[in-house]
């Protein structure tokens, strides 16, 4: 099987947590491909090509990215039927105060809402303080807001606070995931040339065994 992982950065850690994910996938012997929205927003990608997706986006000033959201409207009912996971980057995240969290949980699910998807699998991961990526006006800004928070202010330094035992649990949760998406072999030799595609690794298998045990 083959997984795309899709993510927008601009500063980079996301990307880093994507290529982390892409190795742990590796070591289990899933292939993956990695593409950065941000760079190649109008590169065209055979979504359909690939057995399940997964989509990161880092909160920069409380939103997401909208050339992602642009993405995911597009390929929507591929999303729908295929097994996907979505991972969130902020610093927010880490904060002490509950409602802190709460707002950045608000504005996951605005933007799955606005893009119309619901993958099955949600998390959340803490991102980094680049201080040496921004400039003046920014770091100043960052800094003010880091100070507000009791986080780091030196900006001689770069701070990276992401989880990454955190990252491995979510890309092993992931697996097991897709796995329970894989249809049965009888199944799914049994296609012909005349009947309706079936993907070999679908959502659709999870909500019948669902609805099965239910």
């Amino acid at each position: 099987m083959r997984t795309l992982i899709l993510f927008a950065t601009d500063e980079g850690q996301t990307e880093k947590i994507a290529r982390r994910i892409s190795e742990r996938l590796a070591a289990q012997g899933i292939a993956s491909d990695r593409h950065n929205i941000a760079v190649g927003p109008n590169r065209p990608i055979a979504l359909d090509a690939y057995d399940a997706v997964i989509v990161g986006s880092p909160i920069h000033y409380s939103h997401y990215d909208v050339r992602l959201a642009e993405y995911l409207k597009q390929f929507r009912d591929i999303l729908h039927e295929m097994p996907s996971a979505f991972f969130s980057v902020s610093l927010g995240i880490l904060s002490n105060d509950e409602s802190e969290q709460d707002e950045i949980r608000k504005i996951t699910e605005a933007y799955l809402h606005e893009t119309d998807w619901n993958p099955l699998l949600t998390t959340h991961f803490a991102g980094a303080l680049t201080y040496s990526k921004y400039n003046w006006l920014k770091r100043k800004l960052v800094q003010l807001v880091v100070k507000k928070g009791g986080g780091p202010t030196d900006t001689r330094f770069d701070y990276e606070f992401t989880n990454w035992k955190q990252v491995d649990l979510f890309v092993e949760q992931f697996v097991e995931f897709i796995q329970r998406c894989k249809q049965p072999d009888d199944e799914y030799a049994q296609r012909t040339l005349y009947s309706k595609p079936t993907r070999r690794y679908s959502v659709a298998n999870l909500r019948a065994k669902a609805e099965e045990s239910a």
